[in-house]
């Protein structure tokens, strides 16, 4: 008898990941490939779905052929903000758009007097800002720009929820996809915020499923999909005993606190920390940083000054007689005294690049300052009881030696691990629906931990 196993496809927003796991939560198979998305004359940047769809088909296709295995479940994780608009034939009305294109003035204004018009506030909403990301932002924005195609729109779902209706033929939101940059979900009433009829954007208002719902289609439970930062914690929950943070580091850096419970303030808000929903539907706080992006830029700043390669950087590792220099030698930032915002700019950006000697003093200077504003938003998630007593790093972020000793540093009265494995939203969405195939609870091993010391 061939043994069960879960397909994952996590759907991000520059790589396709598809993982295959056995009942024991291991991992028998990994792919990962770069996406591209696709300039359209009239749309700009735009996700090339057909493309997504025929790698799902063929990944599941060579999976079944292989005859290593019995496909006995699959499910999917995507990004918040890509949207498929469907009309009454579940056609695509509009391409998904990407999530970073920009409002400009006259669009942001209009929201702004429509969110007035409606007396919706952004607590209410969960609102950080103005961003097409934003599922009833960006609904609202099609329906302003072009009202023909907008009435033609019947349902509007994520990447994720969307690939399982071509399995399912059912379309709805899963907690976690329409708890999360929807500006659609009324976390007190706990149900869809009055606003959408007021203004037409009842394309959002599907039924709502906890991720662990699966659907039987030939033999094979079809996840809900979700979204896969949800999907990242589900692991250590299942696994680890202690109250902990997951601090998922990416593009965006996010801080997710799976204990706390409490309404997000506009204080938080002004700060990107916000409430997005569980798997089951529950409130929960993440603050996020664009910690990776700045990173990003700030390496290629350096390498340009002192005439290296970019890279130089990645390879520079943490070295406390250099952090204790400048800690005597440089005013430094403190989280409670640091901004964040959408942290546009670092408080780096300040810094006078002729006042360090070498790349690996302006370096650990920058880690510095960023330690600094993460420290801050982290904070934003913990300020709460239960005391936290775990801090999780995984991503980019967690490889980087001074960033992780700097943390632990930070938050001395915490344990701060290393993540070694980078498959936990597949895990998690695999684990989610494994009363339907089998699956086992994870333990801590599997995550691969190193503990900071």
């Amino acid at each position: 008898m061939m043994q069960k196993v879960c397909l994952v496809f996590d759907v991000l927003r520059h790589v396709l990941n598809v993982t295959v796991f056995d009942q024991n939560l291991s991992v028998l198979f990994h792919s990962s490939t770069a996406k591209q998305l696709i300039t359209s004359k009239n749309e700009g940047r735009i996700e090339d779905l057909n493309s997504i769809k025929a790698w799902v088909d063929s990944n599941i296709e060579i999976h079944k052929k292989s005859g290593k295995y019995e496909i006995a479940a699959i499910n999917f994780t995507s990004y918040v903000g890509g949207i498929a608009h469907l009309d009454a034939d579940n056609n695509l009305v509009l391409p998904v758009w990407d999530i970073d294109r920009r409002f400009d003035y006259s669009t942001k204004k209009s929201i702004e007097h429509t969110l007035e018009k409606n007396k919706l506030k952004r607590d209410d909403a969960q609102i950080t800002e103005n961003s097409f990301e934003t599922a009833a932002l960006q609904l609202l924005y099609f329906k302003n720009t072009q009202p023909k195609l907008f009435k033609k729109i019947l349902k509007s779902v994520s990447i994720a929820q969307y690939l399982q209706s071509q399995f399912s033929n059912e379309y709805f939101h899963d907690y976690s996809v329409v708890g999360s940059h929807s500006a659609a979900w009324d976390f007190t009433k706990k149900n869809y915020l009055d606003w959408l009829d007021s203004e037409s954007l009842n394309a959002l208002k599907l039924p709502v499923k906890p991720s662990s719902e699966s659907v039987n289609v030939d033999n094979v439970s079809i996840g809900t999909g979700m979204y896969y930062k949800v999907a990242e914690t589900l692991p250590f929950l299942a696994a680890v005993k202690e109250r902990f943070v997951l601090l998922s580091t990416g593009s965006w850096t996010s801080c997710i606190n799976p204990f706390n419970h409490s309404k997000a303030t506009k204080n938080d808000l002004d700060n990107n920390c916000f409430n997005i929903l569980n798997q089951d539907g529950r409130r929960i706080k993440m603050a996020r940083l664009f910690s990776g992006n700045e990173h990003r830029r700030q390496i290629v700043h350096l390498a340009t000054h002192f005439h290296l390669e970019s890279e130089h950087c990645l390879n520079i590792a943490f070295d406390a007689n250099v952090v204790r220099r400048l800690r005597k030698n440089i005013n430094q930032v403190t989280p409670d005294k640091t901004e964040l915002g959408n942290m546009l700019d670092s408080p780096f950006m300040e810094r006078n690049l002729n006042n360090f000697e070498s790349i690996e003093e302006a370096y650990h200077q920058f880690i510095m300052d960023l330690v600094a504003q993460q420290v801050a938003s982290i904070k934003l998630t913990i300020e709460h009881r239960p005391i936290v007593e775990k801090i999780f790093v995984e991503g980019g972020l967690a490889k980087n030696s001074i960033f992780m000793e700097l943390l632990s540093e930070a938050f001395h009265d915490k344990k701060v691990y290393k993540v070694g494995f980078e498959d936990t939203a597949a895990m998690g969405a695999a684990m989610v629906i494994g009363e339907s195939w089998g699956a086992k609870k994870p333990n801590e091993s599997l995550l691969e931990l190193e503990l900071i010391e």
